[in-house]
């Protein structure tokens, strides 16, 4: 898998994640079949629900993947590029102090490039945290819209319920048996 996301481009993970994300809310679509406009439409919020939380989801795994590998190279493209060092010689007779400036000219470098890698990393992670944000917010119109739902659905079934009861007590009643009591169970 390693392999396969180290050849991924910026612009690639941002098209995967809306693929993804469509992937899995069209998974959603499919179940018993629906009979009313209202049990449509829950349904079809459940399919958002499910594409807005994995989009969330799955923009929050390459901010993970991006700070798992700062100093990749495909965070600073067009950005700041890395310092190089040159390697400082001399005689022989010099040798031990161009060595040591060696060494602390190249710890001083990696932190610095690794300063500049993060910076270049920090610069990319809006363009997924902005999104899956925004999302968020979807997210919670989408969650008060399905509660919203639900209700009317449950409302509506409490109303069927109570029709047939008073029918079956109608036929009851037509038949000549005793009404119908009803058992409270706990």
């Amino acid at each position: 898998m390693e392999v396969v996301l180290g050849q991924v481009s910026v612009d690639t993970f941002k098209i995967l994640v809306w693929i993804g994300a469509s992937i899995i809310g069209g998974l959603f679509v499919f179940g018993r079949r629906v009979s009313s406009g209202w049990e449509i439409a829950s349904r079809m919020v459940s399919v958002l629900l499910a594409a807005t939380i994995s989009f969330v989801g799955l923009n929050m795994a390459i901010v993970f993947y991006i700070l798992a590998h700062l100093a990749d190279p495909r965070w600073s493209v067009g950005k700041d590029p890395m310092v190089d060092i040159p390697e400082l010689s001399a005689g022989s007779f010099f040798e031990p102090v161009t060595n040591t400036l060696n060494d602390v000219l190249n710890k001083v470098s990696g932190s610095l490039n690794d300063a500049i890698s993060i910076k270049n990393a920090f610069l990319i992670i809006p363009d997924f945290v902005v999104p899956a944000g925004q999302a968020l917010w979807l997210l919670l119109a989408l969650m008060i819209a399905a509660r919203l739902i639900s209700w009317k659905i449950g409302k509506m079934r409490a109303q069927e319920i109570e029709r047939n009861t008073r029918d079956l007590a109608d036929i009851r009643s037509q038949l000549g048996l005793s009404p119908f009591k009803e058992k409270m169970l706990l």
